[in-house]
């Protein structure tokens, strides 16, 4: 254990350093720096000031580092953050892993609004999948669905330092530690409203509870992109649709735009009404 928090001491203290460091930026990320201010520039003269993304210097640090979320989807994030804005509710992320996306999103809210961030995961990996999980996308060579229980899981620890890292202060950000099916109903501290939420749950059965669950919870214009849609298993594709077809059986409650997977592989829905 004195190990364990020795390392995340170390993580802190490094995070600190390249969030900080200007001088010795590499050209690699002057570049890339260059590529993402012009596209920032795209979009707000696109959209309107009121839905503009700020300048932010931390932003293009985190985007550079990010683990399994490219560039390209988590600007599809940025840009559902502002265009929530001043959509009433608070923020959630469902499937946090080490906190790099986790640090995007509270680096996004912390410019431009008072909104809580939700993060929500069991920290013991994946849980069993069900019959509708099939594995599609065998990323850690593994063969089977099942022998992904209990994988990819990450220390609670690595969260609080990335948070820390960019000075995102405690009282804005809640953690909800366990599988989904058990703190919905356990946890007295879950947001009543939802403007966002980014859904990383990988199989089935939580993704579709979590929709189910954000359904109750948002109201129009609200935003849910959910990642591996399409991806690794089939649970992600076929939870979306199930909720889609459902939800607009009689009217269109909801709009679902995949984009090309060149820029990822997720679904983002937006509520109409």
């Amino acid at each position: 254990m004195k190990f364990l928090k020795q390392m995340v001491k170390k993580i802190i203290l490094r995070d600190y350093e390249e969030l900080h460091r200007s001088s010795e930026t590499p050209i690699w990320f002057d570049n890339f720096k260059n590529l993402a201010q012009g596209y920032e520039q795209l979009f707000n003269e696109s959209t309107g000031s009121k839905k503009e993304i700020v300048p932010n210097e931390t932003r293009l640090k985190l985007l550079a580092r990010l683990l399994g979320t490219p560039p390209s989807e988590a600007y599809f994030i940025i840009q559902a953050l502002a265009q929530c804005r001043d959509i009433e509710g608070d923020v959630c992320e469902f499937g946090v892993a080490h906190g790099e996306t986790s640090a995007l999103i509270a680096n996004e809210i912390a410019l431009s609004s008072n909104k809580i961030l939700h993060l929500f995961d069991s920290f013991e990996g994946l849980p069993k999948p069900s019959e509708k999980d099939h594995l599609k996308d065998d990323i850690l060579n593994l063969g089977s669905m099942e022998d992904y229980t209990g994988k990819m899981s990450c220390m609670e620890d690595f969260v609080l330092a990335r948070l820390k890292a960019i000075s995102f202060e405690s009282q804005r950000y809640v953690i909800h530690k366990g599988f989904f099916e058990k703190v919905i109903h356990q946890d007295d501290r879950l947001p009543e409203k939802v403007c966002f939420a980014y859904v990383d749950f990988d199989l089935y059965e939580p993704i579709k509870l979590v929709l189910e669950f954000l359904h109750q919870r948002t109201r129009g214009g609200a935003i849910i992109i959910v990642d591996d849609y399409n991806f690794f298993s089939t649970g992600p594709k076929l939870a979306v649709d199930e909720f889609i077809k459902e939800n607009n059986l009689n009217e269109p409650l909801y709009e679902c735009f995949v984009p090309n997977s060149r820029y990822g592989n997720f679904a983002v829905l937006t509520k109409k009404s």
